[in-house]
């Protein structure tokens, strides 16, 4: 069964495919070169020396895993499917907002404990705002065209 792609279909969808597109690429590398010098400050953010070594790699580890073998694929598909105009689309693209907002959750306070957080624009909107806004945003609106 097919849906209109309205322009905020497309919007949401393309915004979609490239937040994921970014997160993706970023912890496939973190995947492949997991303990570089350039993933550890460019993935992972904060120092491996601020806490306990084997804590911070397996929690940042267990993110890329997932993300790469779990979140991306879903939200891809579910933006294609958006765009598409294909129903499976919305609710792939709905099950794909949980992990955005679900996992500011232990970031935010991992990055707390452990003094990451910065107070500046860039680390609450960039690092750490927009992924549960966007979540909430795609959330809302599947679950809208959806229920109509």
């Amino acid at each position: 069964m097919t849906m209109d792609a309205t322009a905020t279909t497309w919007i949401v969808g393309i915004v979609g495919l490239i937040l994921m597109g970014i997160l993706g690429s970023l912890q496939l590398v973190a995947v492949l070169r997991p303990r570089t010098e350039w993933t550890i400050e460019n993935v992972y953010g904060g120092t491996p020396d601020a806490t306990d070594d084997t804590a911070y790699f397996a929690f940042n580890q267990g993110f890329a895993w997932a993300d790469v073998a779990f979140w991306a694929p879903l939200q891809i598909a579910g933006s294609i499917g958006m765009i598409l105009g294909y129903r499976w689309g919305f609710l792939l693209a709905l099950a794909a907002s949980v992990p955005y907002i679900y996992t500011a959750f232990p970031m935010f306070i991992w990055d707390r404990d452990l003094a990451f957080r910065e107070n500046t624009f860039n680390y609450w909107f960039v690092v750490w705002g927009m992924w549960p806004a966007f979540g909430l945003v795609q959330g809302i609106y599947c679950f809208a065209r959806l229920a109509t």
